[in-house]
């Protein structure tokens, strides 16, 4: 059975009777329960998103009163018109749970990280990894369902942040940053960890506070996602006007969002990087951990312009 394909699109979810499964997996066989469900569920939570055009990076100086911007950083300026084709995206972030399948199909590591960060490794949590299990991930996924998966690009995640290019600058429900509303307070996920915790994660369960217009949750919060592009401080300035995917190579991979409570990296416009094989850091009693990526979180994305259509299995 084959993905079949539509013209025209709508702007958020595709209903669930109206998205195309293809199992077995336009030809995969022998796949086990476990990623025959791990599919079907991450080909239902995919949200369309319709193209279009959007002004991308800092855009405060355009709304704001004082014509101030959003944000102290420059990698994120100037701001720039930007047109997308249509896209899908899962309306969560990948979970140890959804990681942990992957792994036992394919025989590769499910990254256990230190020993000091396994409280973290809860299944619903967002699975925090390296970039290029990040990539694997997707792909291995799109193999099993048909689809072209891939992770997003940072315009795609933007623009899906901003429920379709928007002139918010937070991806919650309300464009607002409401601490203990629409996202946890610093003292809300301290509450889970004991006081020997190697590090601090601000990490938790994926779907626990409302999603943004377009149906998304925890963008641009718990973690800072993986996207594909390359980083380059100064890639807006020379970022093509459609479909940008960043600069051609690098040594530092876009990540987008917050960790904890800060609001500035929490914003939708908020540009970082991080080595693609995680970050060095220090605990609180002294060791390194390193690489680690506990807080390097992803969801996929479908690259192919039409939304997913029904077919029966």
């Amino acid at each position: 059975m084959r993905l079949s394909f539509t013209k025209g699109s709508i702007l958020g979810a595709i209903p669930l009777a109206t998205l195309a499964f293809c199992f077995p997996a336009c030809g995969q066989t022998g796949q086990s329960p476990e990623v025959k469900a791990l599919v079907k569920k991450s080909i239902a939570d995919m949200v369309f998103v319709k193209g279009g055009t959007f002004t991308m990076g800092d855009f405060g100086p355009q709304v704001t009163p004082e014509k101030l911007p959003f944000t102290s950083q420059q990698e994120n300026k100037p701001a720039h018109p930007v047109a997308l084709d249509s896209f899908s995206i899962g309306k969560y972030k990948v979970t140890y749970a959804d990681l942990d399948v992957y792994a036992t199909a394919t025989g590769k590591s499910s990254w256990p990280q230190d020993k000091a960060d396994r409280p973290y490794k809860a299944a619903d949590n967002p699975a925090g990894v390296p970039w290029q299990m990040a990539k694997d991930y997707c792909g291995w996924l799109g193999k099993q369902s048909g689809a072209p998966i891939d992770l997003p690009t940072e315009a795609q995640w933007e623009y899906a942040a901003r429920s379709g290019g928007r002139p918010v600058i937070f991806g919650t429900n309300n464009g607002k940053y409401e601490a203990d509303h629409n996202l946890p307070s610093v003292d809300t996920v301290e509450q889970k960890y004991t006081p020997d915790t190697a590090v601090s994660q601000y990490i938790y369960p994926i779907g626990k506070y409302p999603p943004n217009a377009l149906g998304l949750y925890d963008i641009g919060v718990d973690g800072r996602d993986w996207v594909n592009d390359w980083f380059a401080p100064d890639y807006y300035e020379h970022s093509p006007a459609k479909n940008p995917t960043g600069p051609a190579s690098g040594t530092m991979k876009v990540i987008r969002g917050a960790e904890g409570d800060n609001a500035e990296t929490a914003m939708t416009v908020y540009r970082y990087r991080a080595p693609p094989a995680g970050y060095v850091v220090k605990t609180k009693d002294g060791r390194t951990l390193g690489p680690t990526a506990v807080t390097l979180t992803f969801r996929c994305a479908v690259q192919m312009a039409a939304p997913l259509r029904a077919a029966k299995l």
